[in-house]
């Protein structure tokens, strides 16, 4: 589980994972980059990616 360090960071990390299984993304690049679309900061987005790595077999890296 990924230590939060706000409430930003872990509405981040439940919505990552919710785009990893119902969108289309390609890599882990793809997945920063909707979760900036959907308005989070680039510090917090990059840490979910990078929490969730290696938990996500469908990212490519």
């Amino acid at each position: 589980m990924i230590n939060t360090e706000s409430s930003s960071h872990l509405s981040c990390f439940i919505e990552a994972i919710a785009i990893a299984k119902h969108t289309a993304c390609t890599s882990c690049e793809d997945l920063v980059q909707q979760l900036q679309e959907k308005g989070y900061e680039d510090i917090v987005t990059v840490d979910t990616v990078n929490e969730l790595r290696s938990q996500l077999a469908w990212v490519t890296q």
